[in-house]
């Protein structure tokens, strides 16, 4: 062979071997992509040992927000999958204390949450009512399901629970039983685990939105009865007599109201002298009931916390808090 020839085929060998060498490097990325982490370079194998970082590359997005109906707060987005918090005003709360009567209907806030996920993702999330925050600052754990002493929550149910399918809440659930025992609890949540905002890989265009119920009911058992007996007796034309007796009651109740703190009593005495020298003398009291300012009532932070749900069910379900904008990483 000529050395023309010579350098020909070596430079074909060279060529070839240049281009296997970029296929395995190629080969090795897309692997790395696949795999979503960090791998050996291809090329280290003959160079060198080290490293390349695969870049960050979105393959889905997901969205999470919700917001009082009434307008009364702008709508709250979860940022990196974080849980979201509405506060449902001590100012509402207080409302119970115009309900008369032992049937009165029940305070109703609602607030809604919203959001979507792309591709195979679905989104759940939730419910909890958390805590009482007061104008002071301090703060109340409601994990127990029992509101803060001295507060109408404390002498009131707060029941949270999804609106029907027109977003009515006229359904209010009712007060399940206690366990021998245990406490009463006057704060509860009903359906607000897992609940699912979108079925995964169901996305529709605008996303999805869910009404729910914040139902506030006094706790105003009747004080005490009323009843009226009637009598009434005759004699008929062969002189037998007939009665007849009839018994009604009335339900007597006061209006809803915090724990009495005290009575302010006054005390007035009046002496005089007359014309004829005597001392006409009287006294007189009265009293007034003294109750807390329900103004103060404080306020109620309710969380919803999203989390990501997967078509594939080899995943766990559901996941762990997702990003805003999910990456390999």
């Amino acid at each position: 062979m000529s050395r023309k020839s010579e350098r020909l085929a070596k430079g074909s060998r060279r060529r070839t071997l240049g281009r296997s060498c970029a296929q395995a490097a190629i080969g090795g990325l897309v692997l790395g992509a696949l795999a979503a982490g960090t791998v050996p370079a291809a090329y280290a194998l003959w160079a060198m040992d080290d490293s390349v970082t695969i870049p960050a590359f979105d393959h889905g997005r997901v969205a999470f927000a919700a917001a009082p109906t009434d307008g009364s707060a702008a709508l709250v987005h979860s940022t990196d999958g974080a849980p979201v918090e509405l506060v449902l005003p001590g100012s509402k709360m207080a409302e119970v204390l115009g309900q008369t009567g032992p049937d009165a209907a029940p305070i109703i806030w609602t607030f809604e949450a919203t959001g979507w996920a792309d591709g195979i993702g679905g989104v759940v999330y939730d419910v909890s009512v958390a805590t009482q925050v007061a104008r002071d600052g301090s703060v109340h754990d409601l994990s127990s399901g029992v509101g803060d002493e001295g507060t109408l929550l404390r002498y009131s149910t707060l029941k949270v629970y999804p609106a029907d399918a027109g977003g009515g809440c006229t359904a209010v659930p009712a007060t399940p039983e206690t366990p021998e025992g245990e406490t009463q609890k006057n704060v509860m949540v009903f359906d607000g685990q897992d609940h699912q905002l979108q079925a995964p890989g169901a996305r529709s265009d605008g996303g999805s939105s869910q009404t729910w119920c914040a139902a506030m009911d006094f706790i105003n058992a009747p004080d005490g009865s009323y009843v009226n007996d009637a009598f009434a007796q005759g004699a008929a034309e062969d002189g037998k007599v007939y009665g007849a007796l009839d018994t009604w009651n009335t339900a007597v109740s006061f209006p809803p109201s915090l724990p009495l703190l005290g009575t302010y009593v006054n005390e007035a005495e009046a002496t005089g002298v007359a014309e004829d020298q005597t001392r006409p003398r009287d006294v007189d009291v009265w009293s007034a009931a003294l109750y807390p300012d329900p103004s103060d009532e404080p306020d109620i932070t309710i969380v919803l916390d999203p989390a990501v749900t997967n078509l594939n069910a080899a995943a766990t379900q559901p996941g762990d808090h997702f990003a805003t904008t999910t990456s390999n990483e």
